[in-house]
């Protein structure tokens, strides 16, 4: 297959990835979801598919877990930081775009995931039902946040940020090796 083909369909193949990903089984967060908002912005040249990407794939599997789970997996209080924190992923791949793999998996990778969890955190305090609107509310919703994690069985160092390093290395050196598969090997 050339690597015009696999250009092609790599928009449908990401889309699927993250919307199978969040409907198995899985630990909190432990998903590619945000290497993959980070992965659009680095690869794909299209404006429209970096954003689109992510987003309809998010879409497509909040559907589905709204009509196996219940409409509040679908539509909740904080999806719209969520996608928020989706796309500013994709803002930070652009950022990285230009800067070592090694950088982008591990500095794109750590940025997008503190991102993500200070951004969707902020959408629970903000929701107003949780915690009191102060700043002693919003230290303990992020307090709650890192326990959160710790008490389904991982932590946000394993469930976010280890899960985005992986899938974006995953994603990054694949596309590397996808592109030109005789300099991947000899520069990994």
């Amino acid at each position: 297959m050339n690597n015009q083909r696999i250009s092609d369909w790599a928009p449908i193949v990401l889309i699927a990835l993250v919307a199978l990903s969040r409907l198995i089984p899985h630990w909190p967060n432990f998903t590619p979801v945000m290497a993959i908002a980070l992965f659009a912005g680095i690869s794909l040249k299209s404006q429209f598919l970096r954003f689109a990407v992510p987003i309809v794939a998010m879409i497509l599997s909040d559907i589905v877990l709204g009509l196996i789970l219940g409409y509040g997996w679908m539509l909740h209080d904080t999806t719209l930081f969520v996608y928020g924190a989706i796309i500013l992923g994709v803002f930070i791949g652009v950022a990285v775009k230009s800067s070592s793999r090694f950088k982008q998996v591990l500095g794109g990778g750590t940025l997008a995931s503190v991102m993500f969890f200070l951004v969707s955190n902020f959408g629970v305090w903000a929701g107003g039902t949780m915690y009191p609107m102060n700043l002693t509310g919003l230290v303990a919703c992020y307090e709650a946040g890192l326990i959160f994690s710790r008490d389904q069985g991982g932590s946000f160092f394993l469930n976010l940020l280890a899960s985005t390093w992986l899938f974006t290395a995953l994603l990054v050196y694949a596309r590397s090796f996808v592109a030109n598969p005789i300099a991947a090997r000899t520069r990994a």
